[in-house]
């Protein structure tokens, strides 16, 4: 219960005591950013196991599971079937529309499609993927960014979570484009 700024001053010396000691620490914590801030290896428990595991930023940029990719920070989840796999390609049918994507997943199997804020575009279309449109629900300024919360009008249950620069000019109300590069796009079983 430190205030940011203690925080980070506690994390940085944390790093320094064990660089100078040369051990291996072990930090157990709910707090994403720290854990992030603080390992060369991340672990990630659910009920007792581990869900993932591995260096916080492929923790982060490319979870092995829907519960790691939740917890390790936010993320907008579109769930899908595959419709058609072939030489290393899928298509997954959204209820935002079908995209092709790299993958070796089956026909017919069941996946989530997970972005994480700061890969969502709001605005002009630029990026590959075209999510459709959306209402902004809520902005909410956090220094060097916006934290801006998004309602698909094509699907009211999918609510999209974009990190824009604080200077964008969003605010609740708007109906903005929404779209990400394929790259960006995370793959998730079930």
């Amino acid at each position: 219960a430190l205030d940011l700024k203690l925080r980070r001053q506690m994390q940085d010396e944390l790093k320094a005591i064990q660089k100078r000691v040369g051990t291996a620490f072990i930090h157990v914590t709910h707090d994403q950013e720290e854990a992030m801030a603080l390992a060369d290896h991340c672990v990630v428990m659910n009920d007792g196991r581990i869900e993932d595991e591995g260096p916080p930023e492929r923790v982060y940029a490319r979870p092995a599971t829907r519960f790691s990719a939740t917890f390790m920070g936010e993320s907008t989840l579109i769930s899908g079937t595959v419709t058609k796999a072939k030489d290393g390609t899928i298509t997954v049918a959204t209820q935002t529309g079908s995209f092709s994507l790299p993958g070796t997943l089956p026909a017919g199997a069941a996946v989530a499609l997970a972005i994480r804020p700061e890969h969502l575009v709001l605005g002009a279309a630029s990026g590959a993927i075209r999510l459709g449109t959306a209402k902004v629900s809520d902005v909410v300024f956090q220094g060097s960014f916006k934290r801006v919360l998004a309602v698909s009008e094509k699907d009211p249950a999918l609510h999209f979570i974009a990190r824009v620069p604080a200077a964008a000019a969003v605010r609740p109300g708007d109906i903005v484009a929404v779209s990400c590069d394929v790259g960006d796009v995370i793959l998730l079983a079930g």
